[in-house]
């Protein structure tokens, strides 16, 4: 919690405006030089005392004769900004002043009319915070006869429950295109049985050290072979197949030999995927790819699939791993079939709702917490511009690189938000929210939401290039128990 000497409601609508003596306590003494910043996602302009700019904190007069420290700000996007929105509260703290809206309103619709239910802190007692969609929310209190203590349920629909979990016969799996194992960990953590996985060596970043990573972490069954080199003799007999096939190919972002483009409507890699299910008599399997991989070709992907096991029913969703609590923006889209049965991948009611902030409580203290790289001068003096939740274009243009223009590049974490989906963090430059750094591994993996005890090995390249593809762990959790409860009663 920030120490601020009032929140309040902030009325004016024609320009950013404040006088008052206590500023200079704060770090807004006159003539202090001040920089602002507008985050149209987030719902916030901050503005921050800094060692050199143009604008400056200006002086007025008052009635009573007083000289104080006055910031006004006439620009038109800040004009703009205040008229969009009904409610702004203005919050100050030491060298920093933070108007925000009272309700993030598109964020709202685009997460089905969420209410979040916000932290409630008494004495030493800190309670979570949770967001709930309005239906479900109407539904506990009256419209339909569900409990409030039904929002709360953890898993998806079929649950289990302990009793019955402890009669459980561990689930047989293959895993294809296992990388570093962030996806089999939670599937490992629920039980399951992993009788095989598989991934190539990569020639260049990764090399093996993501098979290296996998065995410390999961297990030696891993086979660094690659896939098109398979047989029906290396397929051992399993209940349920995990793929995650690579996503280059179907990208949207990807220019060359994309999917989209390819005259050819099988995907070989697709189509090896399928033979080894086929040969590994699963029950069930689930795809995780980019989102794109159920869109690409008017959906041709899952066509092709239902098309090689009519047998079998399906279903697909595009999971944001902030829907199920993680700290990070990150879709990916999944497509779970079972044999005969009608699968559901229905998302809890209720989430927790964590931040940058809460995500790296405590990692002073976690392993590979000191492993990051070092910036060159050059992205040194890139991020001391760049403000939290700010990206390159805070950066002064004479210190832009010529071909990293792009708002995805040279990004600032903000502490109180969610943080954006974290490719290379040095490729792409992902930094700390305070420190004048690049994220660490630890602090990375947090984000991916993984628990400490998840070591990465190899190269300082090769462990931020596993961490660039890997699966949020309360996204894989959620579906390794959905997979279990629902595999269990046709095994």
């Amino acid at each position: 919690m920030r120490e601020a000497i009032k929140r309040r409601l902030y009325k004016l609508k024609d320009r950013l405006y404040l006088e008052a003596k206590y500023l200079a306590d704060y770090g807004f003494g006159i003539g202090q030089p001040i920089r602002y910043d507008i985050d149209k996602q987030n719902g916030t302009i901050t503005v921050e005392s800094v060692k050199e700019n143009k604008k400056r904190v200006a002086k007025t007069t008052q009635k009573t004769g007083k000289t104080v420290p006055v910031i006004d700000i006439k620009a038109t996007e800040v004009k703009s900004f205040f008229a969009s929105h009904g409610r702004i509260f203005v919050e100050i703290v030491k060298g920093k002043i933070i108007f925000s809206i009272e309700e993030v309103v598109e964020e709202q619709q685009i997460c089905d009319n969420v209410v979040s239910l916000d932290s409630v802190r008494e004495t030493k007692t800190v309670f979570n915070r949770y967001a709930v969609g309005l239906n479900e929310f109407a539904k506990a209190v009256n419209f339909e006869q569900i409990t409030i203590f039904d929002l709360f349920q953890n898993d998806s629909k079929n649950s289990i429950s302990n009793k019955e979990k402890g009669k459980e016969k561990a689930i047989s799996m293959l895993s294809l295109f296992s990388g570093c194992g962030t996806m089999d960990k939670a599937f490992l953590d629920q039980g399951f049985d992993i009788k095989f996985a598989n991934d190539r060596y990569e020639k260049k970043a990764l090399k093996d050290y993501h098979v290296q990573t996998y065995k410390h972490n999961i297990g030696d069954h891993i086979l660094m072979r690659d896939v098109m080199e398979l047989t029906e003799k290396d397929i051992p007999e399993t209940d349920f197949v995990c793929a995650g096939i690579p996503c280059v190919t179907f990208s949207a972002l990807n220019t060359k030999n994309n999917f989209r483009d390819s005259e050819s409507d099988l995907h070989p890699i697709v189509e090896k995927t399928l033979d080894i299910i086929r040969w590994s008599k699963a029950k069930a399997f689930l795809f995780e790819n980019v989102v794109n991989f159920i869109k690409v070709k008017k959906g041709l992907i899952l066509q092709r699939l239902k098309e090689r096991f009519p047998d079998f029913l399906f279903e697909t969703k595009v999971i944001d791993a902030t829907d199920l609590g993680s700290a990070q923006k990150r879709k990916r889209a999944f497509v779970l079939a079972i044999h005969d049965t009608m699968p559901s991948l229905d998302l809890p009611l209720v989430h927790e709702v964590r931040t940058v902030k809460d995500a790296f409580k405590g990692v002073e203290l976690a392993t590979q917490q000191d492993e990051f790289f070092t910036p060159t001068p050059k992205i040194l003096e890139r991020m001391k511009h760049v403000p939290q939740g700010g990206n390159v274009l805070d950066v002064p243009v004479e210190l832009r690189a010529p071909r990293k223009t792009f708002s995805n590049y040279c990004q600032r974490l903000s502490e109180r938000n969610q943080a954006p989906t974290i490719t290379h963090v040095q490729d792409d430059v992902f930094f700390h929210p305070t420190k004048e750094r690049y994220l660490t591994v630890r602090e990375t993996s947090r984000l991916f939401s993984l628990p400490d005890e998840f070591e990465f090995k190899g190269s300082m390249t090769a462990k931020f290039e596993m961490l660039k593809n890997a699966v949020d762990y309360r996204v894989s959790t959620f579906l390794a128990k959905t997979v279990r409860n629902q595999l269990m009663p046709i095994l």
